[in-house]
């Protein structure tokens, strides 16, 4: 609900705080005091456009804030959610403001946010009726949500859902199918001859670093003999070798560990370096004995390695890349062996995905078409009780060819959302002898708040919308009327918070709630304000609303008979 509204600078608005309360609030005042400019205000809170001329004279900003209390509404909360603005719980903060540039400003909980979303939001929170861009009714769109709220049908309305995303995203799978095989198609050719390319060479893995390494030792064989010769000999085969040489030490340290046993360390260092030079001479003897002095062997090696050379120039990979490619593009072959199977399996799936939406859609048309008599029937009965008996209303449900469309019945196609395939508007005939036509383009102000009331009084217990306002309801209608309107009003209060702005005092006797909209003017200045009446100021507004600036005390008792009849019309009801 709409705990308060702040404004201030808005056209004859210098600065108000209005704290609104549950139920049936009134809002009266004289013709020209300013309770269009404060429904304006509250109207800019909630998305709508604040005229060029809105600004206060002299202010360089004028604001319009309303908050209100969400409790637990989840797609509100997903809203902020997504835009990565402050969840405050149970409150949100709406405003808009305009500076003396014709800046506007949209803000949701004092984050900055596009207009569009002020909008998106307020159409969760608020009904605007009146002369206002911000009213449901005339957005055809939502007529199919007035319907499907009144049937109840949410079982219906979720498989159709369901069935819709699942489609499209069958939709989407086989047009990336598509692309793919597109794509592989035109690349079968040079992968195919890629692999015999690769494969005429046939590389594997660490080949090139262990014929890099075995070039090395083939043009190098002749110095590798010539060392290992001559290493073999200095260590061990030539005479007096390091090897002879050491074996000589180790038996004058013998002779002198028997005198000294301070010589066995020595003894002990030396021998192992014997064994280290001889375990050196064994393997350098083994390595010049197997030396291979083969130029045709690194000619081959040349010849295999210059292959390689090619390929990563022509391929821009390392060899062991190459081999990977390799591996990667024969798996792309496959794939497009395999992908007219693949994509005639995910056709076949969309088309039994069809099948099954387009029933799920036939029976949520046929249950919409249902729910549309009884809608129609509540209504128009209740269009009588608030005076626009001779009233024709109608909800035209209706399909609409589409060649594209998701749902197939019979040999033709039919466009589709998520909602269905079922196109819903709300004819209207509001005086006797017209014909039917779109609700949106033909009904006044005043019948527009009507029909919406008689629409919200049907759907007063599935509604999501919290709170309703309704400007100029009282249009063209008086007396018992009156009475009835204030009465239906009384009995949507229940479930919705309603502020309503009237001239009749029958309806605003109907009030839990009851503001008055003033203009106060002095020398320097004019400027509208609004107050809560007290019990007494009450009954005093509405004699003002019998009998006009001479208020008489037979005004009085009149007004204190209506509030009593309204109390006993509660009580009752």
């Amino acid at each position: 609900m709409l705990r308060n509204l702040h404004v201030e600078n808005f056209a004859l608005i210098d600065k108000i705080d209005v704290q609104f309360e549950p139920g049936l609030n009134i809002i009266t005042g004289e013709t020209g005091a300013g309770k269009s400019i404060l429904i304006d205000a509250l109207g800019s809170t909630i998305g709508e456009k604040i005229a060029s001329d809105s600004l206060r004279k002299g202010a360089t900003r004028a604001i319009a804030e309303g908050i209100f209390q969400i409790n637990a509404n989840l797609e509100l909360k997903n809203h902020l959610r997504q835009y990565e603005i402050e969840d405050l719980s149970d409150t949100i903060i709406l405003r808009k403001e305009i500076s003396d540039n014709l800046r506007n400003r949209a803000f949701v909980n004092d984050s900055p946010v596009p207009n569009s979303l002020l909008i998106d939001v307020g159409n969760l929170l608020v009904d605007l009726h009146g002369q206002h861009e911000h009213q449901s009714l005339l957005n055809v769109n939502y007529h199919i949500q007035y319907l499907d709220d009144f049937g109840g049908y949410d079982q219906l309305l979720s498989s159709v859902a369901e069935n819709y995303t699942t489609y499209l995203r069958l939709l989407d799978d086989l047009k990336l199918l598509k692309a793919r095989e597109r794509t592989l198609a035109e690349k079968r050719d040079l992968y195919r001859f890629q692999v015999e390319e690769i494969k005429s060479i046939n590389p594997y893995a660490g080949e090139e670093e262990d014929l890099l390494q075995e070039e090395k030792i083939l043009q190098n064989s002749e110095k590798l003999f010539q060392l290992t010769t001559e290493l073999f000999n200095d260590f061990y085969d030539a005479e007096g070798s390091v090897y002879d040489r050491i074996s000589d030490g180790l038996k004058k340290l013998d002779e002198l560990a028997a005198v000294d046993d301070r010589f066995n360390n020595l003894k002990a260092d030396c021998d192992a370096a014997r064994v280290a030079i001889e375990e050196v001479a064994k393997f350098v003897q083994g390595y010049f004995s197997n030396i291979e002095f083969n130029p045709d062997r690194l000619e081959q090696i040349r010849v295999r390695l210059g292959q390689f050379a090619l390929l990563k120039k022509k391929y821009h990979r390392s060899m062991d890349e190459i081999i990977v490619y390799r591996e990667q593009i024969e798996q792309e072959l496959q794939d497009i062996e395999s992908i007219d199977a693949t994509i005639s399996a995910k056709q076949q799936e969309i088309d039994a995905q069809q099948t099954g939406l387009s029933q799920a859609c036939q029976l949520l048309s046929e249950q919409r078409k249902q729910v549309a008599v009884q809608l129609e029937k509540q209504v128009l009965e209740k269009l009588g009780q608030l005076g626009m008996k001779n009233a024709k209303f109608k909800i035209q449900v209706e399909w609409l060819a589409d060649e594209n469309g998701a749902v197939m019945l019979g040999n033709s196609r039919y466009k589709t959302s998520e909602q269905g395939l079922d196109q819903v508007e709300f004819y209207i005939a509001a005086n006797p002898g017209e014909d039917l036509k779109p609700l949106a383009r033909v009904a006044s102000g005043g019948e527009i708040s009507r029909i919406m009331l008689a629409l919200k009084s049907s759907l007063a217990q599935v509604d999501k919308i919290p709170v309703l306002i309704f400007d100029e309801i009282d249009m063209g209608i008086s007396g018992r009327i009156a009475q009835a309107v204030g009465l239906a009003l009384k009995r949507l209060s229940r479930t919705h918070q309603i502020i309503c702005i009237t001239h009749l005092p029958q309806i605003a006797s109907m009030g839990e709630h009851h503001f008055v909209v003033e203009k106060i003017s002095d020398q320097a200045s004019t400027r509208t304000q609004i107050r809560k009446l007290t019990t007494d100021e009450r009954a005093f507004e509405i004699a003002k609303l019998l009998g006009g600036e001479s208020v008489t005390d037979t005004h009085v008792r009149a007004a204190l008979e209506l509030i009593e009849e309204a109390n006993r019309f509660r009580n009752a009801d």
